[in-house]
């Protein structure tokens, strides 16, 4: 059961990340759950209107993100945590960065579909 658990939670993370890199907003929006709370490695939190909102307009725009060191946890069925090291390059309103992280996930069960509830990153340093 926790071999299909994380093979779940990795590939929606995975499909997150290719919509992310594609700035598909149509399939960004299907796997991110109604009360997603996203933190930037900034500080700076967004709520699913806003994230996706920022995503569509090309105020980020991925460029490339690699995952390491991933673990899945689950909290209670249909709740489950993954972290791991993310490294991303990305253009922030045109700006270019390069993004070393911890990173923390929430995802929960809705339906049969895995959903992005929570995202926090800790920036590690250079």
């Amino acid at each position: 059961m926790a071999d299909e658990l994380g093979t779940a939670i990795r590939a929606a993370e995975q499909n997150r990340c290719a919509a992310m890199l594609r700035n598909d907003a149509a399939a960004l929006e299907a796997l991110l759950d109604p009360r997603l709370s996203f933190s930037h490695a900034t500080g700076q939190v967004d709520d699913k209107p806003a994230y996706t909102t920022k995503m569509a307009a090309g105020r980020i725009t991925y460029l490339s993100i690699t995952w390491s060191d991933e673990q899945v946890i689950e909290l209670k069925p249909g709740v489950a945590l993954m972290t791991g090291r993310m490294t991303s390059n990305v253009t922030v309103e045109g700006a270019p960065k390069q993004l070393d992280n911890r990173v923390l996930t929430v995802w929960v069960l809705t339906g049969a579909e895995w959903r992005l509830a929570a995202f926090q990153p800790t920036p590690l340093k250079a």
